[in-house]
């Protein structure tokens, strides 16, 4: 038992904030774990945390499977660039985030990170915000262009036309 109770009264909508709670890694797997099949939360604030590269599998499985979460924060933790990749690559299975915001780590990223950071971002068409402190100029405007183009998505979906 992850000693977290995925369905304690929440309600549809619900935003759930640990900012500025330092979580252990085992806290962070449970919370992640009852996050999983989750219907009812939509924003999950987790900055300055102290999380860090041990606990990123569980993001990356919640990623893959939640169809719920709107919002993803992690910002300001103890997490490497190649980390950072793989939360990003695990977009591709993911259509309803529409906001992840990374920036702030402890560690810096690496030119190789943000390339494949950029890359992966190519294969999601639902992320309309996404926050990154980048170094690679390339590497930045190949994000800006890709979450440029989900927001043109998206304003066609709310119009009606797509």
């Amino acid at each position: 038992s992850s000693g977290i109770n995925a369905e304690w009264p929440l309600r549809p909508g619900t935003h759930c904030i640990f900012n500025n709670v330092p979580l252990e890694g085992e806290m962070v797997d449970n919370i992640t774990a009852a996050m999983v099949d989750n219907k009812y939360v939509k924003k999950l604030e987790m900055c300055n945390c102290s999380i860090t590269d041990e606990s990123i599998e569980g993001f990356i499985t919640l990623l893959k499977t939640n169809t719920t979460l709107e919002s993803l924060s992690l910002e300001t933790n103890k997490i490497n660039g190649k980390q950072l990749k793989l939360i990003v690559q695990s977009m591709e299975y993911n259509d309803s985030l529409k906001e992840l915001r990374i920036a702030n780590q402890y560690f810096t990223t690496g030119v190789g990170d943000e390339m494949a950071i950029s890359k992966a971002l190519a294969n999601n068409t639902s992320l309309v915000k996404f926050s990154l402190n980048w170094k690679n100029g390339g590497a930045r405007n190949t994000a800006d262009r890709l979450i440029m183009r989900n927001n043109d998505v998206a304003r066609k979906k709310r119009q009606g036309l797509s």
